[in-house]
């Protein structure tokens, strides 16, 4: 990365010498000359023209560039002891007196360098500002001269000003070591300081485009930001408060106290004049001493206004899919398959069946779908059909309009399928509805008009209709609860998610989602769960499929005291699903002291023998699967039937 650096030469010969290291090295540097009053002007110059990042100079020069030039870092060229002994050597040839001249810190721990170079060395150490002042230098020279010492060895402003007092003089050169290294440090400070300032922007980026006002104080009671929002609720221009103090411009603030805070404060409410604010205050600490003081408010009314929305925009539960099929988790072959074949659904506008048990996540495929296809700007309305009777069913699924019915409200209601329009309508539990409501959505999806309670017209509406049930309707069409011509309706498309004790090579991704969740949830730093442990859950059949794994995760999350769930925890929660329930149909016992790799599971024959010849073949089946670790090809093998066979038994087809 190259960088725009400019060097200020105190005298001719080493910009040359410069210029020769940029050549050498194919650096790119701005080579100007100027000793003392002259190098101030140039890198002035620079600054105003905007045209680089960092100025090198060396001894008065940059001292005086540092001066002048606020905007702009300096780096000074260093004299090694190298350069100074190599000087010295060459004074030697001719006297061994010699007077030592420069700007502190050159001259720092000079003291000893006489007995090593065998001469007789006076430090003369000039001060910062007399660079301006070369009446100073030469005073000082002449002090040296009359102290019997007739060389000097110094920068260029003392061997100007020696020679004018008949003084013999050598010139301390910089050699190339030297600026070299001086051009690695000004790339370091550029790189600092590009880093430094992309970081400023940012912060202030963030600043002026925060929903939030926001004021910080230093220690000193001084406002030094005064963002735009800020001024939106003040009605105050920035420029005339930055620089002010708080405790005049804003004196309920109560700077005094604020100074005192050791910890933040939230939702502190504040009245301004007639403006009413709730206020965040966060304390800046370095080395325990508050620094800065930042204060992030917003108004009350605003606060208001925005809960209002957000409660209208989340009346009906779904109003927005939350979910794509990013958020859908599972890699086996069978999930991807699942995926892709909802992905084409999506596509399209046909209604779409989507059947699955309980807790295989159902609506999750839903929203995905909806956020896939071309509706996904428009509504996701999702509903279950079996939260609420008949009677209230149909007002919330059609509307109403004033007067249909005692306790209907004044203005009516606009129904589901009005909300959905242009979107996606999402009714799960389908089955569950009575059959006067499956004609009336029957009739919806014929005509694509609801009719409102108690309304003598029709609106027309146009939705996607996605249904899901954890009911076989097939079965329920041969027992007379549900209507044959709305089946063929809402399955034009359909899907099948396969429960979760089919697809448990998944169960390990699941399993880390949810740790990493409610890790998250309950601010605790869990790093996964032992390989025993592990199998342990994916040995298990899981009849709640996802949900019920996730229960279980959260459970363990909650009572794991390690940062590592451990195999006993597994074994000890897993426990609970066995013991004195009626899991997968058939009741299990754990003998004490046993693991649960181990558990032996105890038929109770009473129990088996009270049901029908389908129920107790059903329960030998499931039986057969978990003795074979959810294998159903060795379990239908063991059986001596084939999986299609094992699978029709088990789901009564």
């Amino acid at each position: 990365m190259s960088y725009s650096i400019a060097f200020i030469a105190p005298y001719p010969k080493m910009g040359e010498l410069f210029s020769e290291i940029c050549q050498e090295t194919n650096k790119k540097i701005i080579i100007k000359i100027g000793d003392l009053e002259e190098g101030v002007r140039q890198a002035v110059e620079l600054e105003e023209q905007g045209e680089v990042e960092v100025i090198i100079s060396r001894g008065g020069t940059a001292i005086a560039i540092k001066k002048k030039v606020t905007n702009l870092p300096v780096v000074e060229v260093q004299v090694s002891g190298f350069d100074l002994i190599r000087v010295l050597h060459q004074a030697r040839q001719e006297t061994d007196r010699v007077a030592v001249v420069g700007f502190y810190p050159f001259t720092y721990g000079l003291e000893g360098l006489g007995e090593i170079m065998n001469m007789e060395i006076e430090i003369l150490t000039l001060k910062e500002n007399w660079y301006k002042h070369p009446l100073y230098i030469e005073k000082k020279l002449k002090e040296v001269k009359y102290k019997g010492y007739n060389w000097v060895v110094g920068d260029n402003i003392s061997v100007e000003v020696a020679k004018k007092l008949g003084m013999k003089a050598l010139l301390i050169e910089s050699g190339k070591e030297a600026l070299m290294q001086s051009i690695l440090e000004a790339e370091r400070v550029a790189e600092v300081r590009k880093k430094e300032l992309e970081r400023t922007k940012r912060i202030k980026s963030i600043i002026d485009f925060a929903y939030e006002g926001v004021i910080t104080i230093d220690q000193n009671g001084i406002i030094d930001t005064f963002n735009p929002q800020a001024e939106k609720i003040f009605k105050r221009e920035a420029y005339k408060v930055i620089g002010k103090s708080i405790k005049e411009t804003f004196p309920e603030f109560d700077f005094l106290n604020l100074t005192k805070i050791e910890q933040e404060i939230e939702d502190k409410i504040w009245t301004i004049g007639d403006i009413k604010i709730v206020a965040n205050i966060i304390p800046i600490k370095i080395n325990g001493e508050i620094v800065e003081t930042v204060i992030t408010f917003q108004k009350v009314s605003q606060i208001q206004k925005t809960e209002q929305k957000i409660r209208e925009k989340l009346y009906l539960k779904g109003n927005v899919a939350e979910n794509t099929f990013n958020d859908i988790i599972g890699q086996s072959q069978i999930f991807r398959n699942l995926k892709e074949e909802a992905k084409n659904y999506a596509q399209v506008d046909s209604p779409i069946l989507i059947y699955g048990e309980t807790g295989t996540g159902k609506e999750l495929f839903a929203q995905a779908i909806h956020n896939y296809s071309p509706r996904k700007d428009n509504p996701f309305v999702a509903f279950n059909c079996a939260a609420l009777p008949e009677s209230l069913l149909e007002s919330e699924l059609f509307g109403y309009v004033e007067g249909a019915f005692t306790g209907a409200k004044k203005e009516g209601k606009v129904g589901l399928f009005e909300q959905a329009h242009k979107g996606t309508i999402f009714l799960d539990e389908i089955g569950e509805i009575s059959p006067h409501i499956q004609a009336r959505l029957l009739r919806v999806l014929q005509e694509r008009k609801v009719r409102r309670l108690g309304d003598d017209k029709v609106i027309p509406v146009e939705v996607r209709i996605i249904t899901s049930t954890n009911k076989r309707l097939a079965q329920l069409i041969k027992e007379g609860k549900f209507r044959e011509d709305l089946y063929y309706r809402i399955n034009v498309l359909h899907l099948e998610i396969p429960p979760l004790r089919e697809r448990k090579e998944d169960i390990p991704l699941l399993v880390n989602f949810f740790i990493r969740k409610y890790g998250y949830k309950f601010k605790k730093s869990i790093e996964g769960i032992s390989d025993e442990g592990m199998q342990i859950l994916k040995n298990y059949d899981w009849p709640g499929n996802i949900r019920q794994l996730e229960n279980i995760i959260e459970r363990l999350m909650v009572i794991t005291k390690a940062n590592f769930i451990i195999t006993n925890l597994v074994k000890e929660v897993m426990k609970s699903q066995y013991e004195g329930g009626k899991t997968n149909n058939y009741l299990v016992s754990a003998k004490e002291g046993s693991s649960l790799d181990n558990i032996d599971v105890d038929i109770d024959y009473n129990h088996l023998l009270r049901g029908s010849l389908e129920d107790i073949e059903k329960i030998i089946i499931k039986e057969i699967i978990r003795e074979e670790k959810g294998n159903k090809a060795a379990a239908a093998k063991r059986l001596g039937i084939s999986r299609t066979t094992l699978w029709r038994k088990l789901t009564n087809k």
